[in-house]
């Protein structure tokens, strides 16, 4: 018996106990792709193709961000092709690794305001206090966005059998 489908079964049976309304199981694929920037960042994916052949991405590194749901493998491998052009037009930035960072801090941002949510009572006054402080920064970075030039990323370069 596949240890798997034990551990599996196992995981069902407690989270209906929990009180499941509904488990699904999915028979699929998952794929963890890597690649390296010249830099030596990494760059990974992680896709799950399920049996009715849809795709959820997700980038892992190097900060976490879910990307959705895809069609078909088209969609999936464009979406990759111009995430890593992209990255590697801006790990030649002075400011990549600061980037990273920041960008690491919003996921961080994320999993401490759902920590705050479940686990403390938060008043009525300092939600509205966050909230217009979120809202301050997402207004921010729209001005940003529309001043500052934009950055266009390097053509893709096919590595030949000779590189």
């Amino acid at each position: 018996m596949n240890q798997n489908t034990v551990s599996g079964d196992i995981v069902d049976l407690k989270l209906s106990q929990l009180g499941a309304t509904q488990i699904t199981k999915l028979r699929s694929h998952m794929y963890i792709v890597d690649f390296a920037l010249e830099n030596g960042t990494e760059i990974s994916y992680v896709f799950n193709i399920t049996k009715h052949d849809k795709y959820f991405l997700q980038r892992m590194r190097p900060y976490a961000m879910v990307q959705g749901k895809y069609a078909d493998t088209k969609e999936i491998t464009k979406f990759i092709k111009e995430d890593l052009r992209r990255f590697r037009t801006a790990e030649h930035s002075s400011n990549f690794e600061e980037f990273v960072d920041v960008s690491r801090k919003g996921v961080e941002l994320s999993h401490e305001l759902e920590s705050l949510f479940l686990h403390y009572n938060v008043d009525k006054a300092t939600l509205d206090e966050m909230q217009g402080t979120l809202t301050r920064m997402m207004l921010h970075l729209e001005q940003l966005k529309k001043q500052l030039p934009p950055v266009e990323p390097e053509p893709c370069k096919k590595k030949t059998s000779e590189s």
